[in-house]
């Protein structure tokens, strides 16, 4: 099927084309592997990623502080609202537990059931709502209803401690839940979810319990000439969200293992932070109620309060620097070098020109030059001779990105291993990618080579649109998303569309997105069907013999 003389014929002809191109490309991508590996080059990316890093923790911080000062406040403020309520609950219940006596006594001690149980709640609940007039009776009541169920289900609880226990519990669970849902929007995992609600709930509880101590403390130091004011708990609530905030994050890096030294340093940065942030927000809250006296702060004005107070240096500079920097923190200068510029383009351009040459000289070059009636002449058949000559191009090509790949391998080897910013089965799948993409601009140029019996033609053809498809993909990285918003031309990327080398996905590997595989296998199929129609063409032509 091959014929080793034309075989050797054609190795000798461009054996000096092959072995220069090939050590050019193996020198120029060992220099940017071995030189990238050795420069600090993502410095600058993973400052710009920290500063973002730390204004998103800073936000984060802030927003927690802001929320945990007004769950204090807030504590304070439905605790006082409801202190007739509270000190009435132990009465209410023990008029349950006399209820309960009562039943016991007239059935020879059995315990009433549940059913019983709710309707003695039902009784006391309604009674109750009528003695506070000031309050909504439905409300009263459900209150009563939920506050006895509650006694209920931890009947140890002594009663004087009941209401304190279901409030700091109906606390808790709504900072669970709420903590809870925005874990599963950050797409924690469920047991990540569950974690941070239960610590953020606990945390929310342990502060509301301090406010409630506070507040019985001064009732029971000041008596009837108690009176409550929001403003006297503002330095309270500031001093105990601070501490229990800053207690936090020194406990957060104790466990994680550093030294006391650093904790307190974190530690002391957290207060400094969320004493500005409580103080921005009491400074805008009071910029709005003195803009208009007579009306109360409105919700809208606590929210814009709030964002003051949380702002980041990522909140002062414009949205679209914002983004664009951001983008720059998170870009892998290596991957863009190594991978989206050198494989897809500057180390395509050798290979591209050594397969246009040799391609054409393959078939259409001896037709033109009157070899190829010379070769006809022996006993050789048409499709020996493209067999043939399809043989070198291919083993040639394979030879090439063989030497390429181990030369990469070596020079990844060199920098780090898998430790540098591209691991070995990347490195291994770009060459895999550069290979199956000369193949398909292999079997283009040899078709083109095996259609025209004229050496321009195919080289017009062949040559001509290999050339355009390497230009379509230099002007179409600048519209790709591999260039920062900030560089990057969105017209620009309809050159990808027009360029074969768009299915060298490189971005799709670093990424260890397989939707590479099924471009890698459109190239394969499009080298594959470009190669048969020349093949079957150059049997059935008419040749100039």
């Amino acid at each position: 099927m091959l014929n080793k003389a034309l075989f050797k014929q054609s190795c000798k002809a461009n054996w000096i084309k092959w072995l220069c191109v090939t050590l050019s490309t193996c020198i120029m991508l060992a220099i940017v592997i071995i030189v990238l590996g050795n420069l600090s080059i993502n410095d600058i990316r993973d400052s710009l990623k920290n500063v973002f890093v730390q204004a998103n923790q800073e936000a984060y911080l802030k927003e927690n502080t802001i929320d945990s000062y007004n769950l204090y406040l807030s504590t304070v403020e439905q605790y006082n609202q409801n202190v007739q309520l509270s000190n009435g609950v132990p009465v209410l219940i023990n008029q349950y537990n006399n209820k309960i006596q009562e039943y016991k006594l007239a059935n020879e001690g059995v315990e009433p059931p549940y059913e019983i149980k709710m309707q003695y709640v039902q009784e006391i609940a309604s009674r109750a709502s009528t003695r506070l007039p000031s309050q909504n009776p439905e409300i009263i009541k459900g209150y009563v209803t939920a506050i006895l169920i509650y006694y209920i289900d931890n009947p140890t609880l002594a009663p004087s401690n009941v209401y304190d226990e279901y409030f700091l519990e109906q606390i808790y669970l709504q900072a669970y839940k709420q903590s809870y849902d925005e874990a599963i929007e950050d797409e924690m995992t469920e047991q990540e979810a569950v974690n941070y609600a239960t610590m953020q709930a606990t945390s929310a509880k342990t502060l509301s319990q301090k406010a409630i101590t506070q507040y019985k403390g001064d009732v029971a130091k000041e008596g009837a000439s108690y009176v409550y004011s929001k403003e006297r708990y503002k330095s309270y609530a500031q001093t105990e969200t601070i501490n229990a905030i800053s207690q936090g994050v020194y406990n957060q890096q104790i466990a994680m293992g550093e030294s006391e030294d650093i904790a307190k340093q974190y530690a002391a940065s957290v207060k400094v932070i969320s004493n500005t942030s409580i103080s921005t927000y009491e400074f805008w809250l009071n910029q709005y109620e003195e803009s208009d006296l007579e009306n109360p702060i409105t919700e809208e004005q606590i929210q814009l309060a709030r964002q003051e107070a949380c702002k980041s240096i990522s909140d002062e500079i414009p949205e679209k620097v914002a983004i664009a920097l951001e983008e720059l923190g998170n870009m892998d200068m290596n991957g863009l070098i190594i991978g989206s510029i050198f494989y897809r383009i500057a180390g395509l351009l050798l290979p591209m020109v050594f397969v246009i040459m040799a391609a054409n000289g393959l078939l259409a070059g001896q037709v033109d030059s009157g070899s190829m009636a010379y070769v006809l002449s022996t006993p050789t058949k048409r499709r020996t001779v493209t067999a043939t000559q399809l043989a070198f191009l291919i083993t040639s090509l394979f030879a090439m990105f063989a030497l390429l790949t181990i030369v990469s391998v070596i020079s990844v080897w060199i920098v780090g291993g898998n430790d540098f910013a591209i691991n070995y089965q990347q490195i291994l799948l770009f060459n895999l990618g550069a290979f199956l993409t000369m193949f398909a601009i292999a079997g283009f140029c040899f078709m083109c080579s095996a259609i025209f019996n004229r050496t321009k033609h195919s080289l017009s053809i062949g040559g001509g649109l290999t050339i355009f498809s390497l230009v379509c993909t230099i002007l179409g990285l600048f519209g790709s998303e591999v260039v920062p918003s900030a560089m990057r031309i969105s017209a620009m990327n309809f050159f990808n569309y027009l360029s074969i080398i768009t299915l060298f996905d490189t971005v799709a590997i670093m990424a260890n997105d397989l939707s590479y595989l099924w471009k890698f296998g459109t190239l394969l199929v499009f080298g594959i069907i470009c190669i048969i129609i020349g093949i079957f063409r150059f049997d059935k032509k008419d040749l100039p013999l």
